[in-house]
């Protein structure tokens, strides 16, 4: 369903640590890989933790078992547990990240966002003021604060959406006519970049991508009932909303 040679060139996707040439009884899916989610796999017993968002994603020359990553690379050989991450290939899939999130939201007669990068979706609502389509998005995306950029009195009716850092995706988004684009981990010169053109986007935040965890629960089970699968109850938000 996620093909790895969907993966973007920069991004490291597939076996991070261990080996699949094992059994495989107990899963447990996280969007991230810390220290608290390795414990929560042990108490588990799992033999497989499948996250989003690679534990390694460039070369590493040394494994320190001081350092965050060291120590999980250490725990998860020393316990046996397996980690396979599926990152881009999941969020350019037919069926992946961005359609998840187009469906939660209702998108309708949705098509591709960015067709150069493979990325992206929009679509269309029924039509409603901004105010109110911010409150939609935090209910529907499970969310209790978002970022407005842009302006706040207009109708929206033609949605974009890119789960993730989808910066870049913004013009694509105002090429397709979109009133507003979701996206998360704008940095602070693209929405000075988004103000000039005018246009409006709402930064959700890179932790919307949690929708990965009961997307691919729901997809082992249909093909593997008989397996144990877990979602991770460890919340891997840095920030704190105060």
């Amino acid at each position: 369903m996620y093909p790895r040679h969907l993966a973007y060139d920069w991004d490291n996707v597939g076996l991070q640590v261990g080996t699949l040439n094992k059994p495989v009884k107990k899963i447990l899916v996280t969007l991230d890989v810390t220290k608290d989610v390795v414990r929560e796999a042990t108490d588990l017993k799992a033999d497989l933790i499948l996250s989003h968002h690679p534990l390694i994603f460039q070369p590493i020359s040394s494994v320190q078992f001081e350092t965050p990553k060291g120590w999980i690379i250490q725990e998860l050989v020393k316990k046996d547990i397996a980690l396979y991450s599926m990152h881009t290939n999941f969020d350019v899939a037919d069926g992946g990240m961005n359609d998840r999130l187009s469906e939660r939201l209702g998108l309708r007669d949705t098509k591709l966002l960015d067709e150069e990068l493979g990325i992206g979706r929009y679509g269309r609502i029924n039509p409603m003021p901004m105010p109110e389509f911010i409150s939609y998005v935090k209910k529907q995306l499970e969310v209790t604060h978002v970022r407005l950029i842009g302006n706040m009195n207009k109708t929206v009716e033609i949605v974009g959406i890119s789960g993730g850092s989808g910066s870049q995706h913004m013009h694509q988004a105002k090429k397709r006519g979109c009133d507003v684009y979701i996206t998360g981990d704008v940095t602070y010169h693209n929405a000075l970049d988004a103000i000039m053109m005018g246009y409006t986007i709402i930064d959700v935040g890179h932790n919307v991508e949690k929708i990965f965890i009961p997307s691919i629960i729901d997809d082992i089970r249909k093909e593997f009932p008989y397996l144990d699968i877990a979602a991770s109850t460890v919340d891997t938000n840095p920030y704190q909303e105060k």
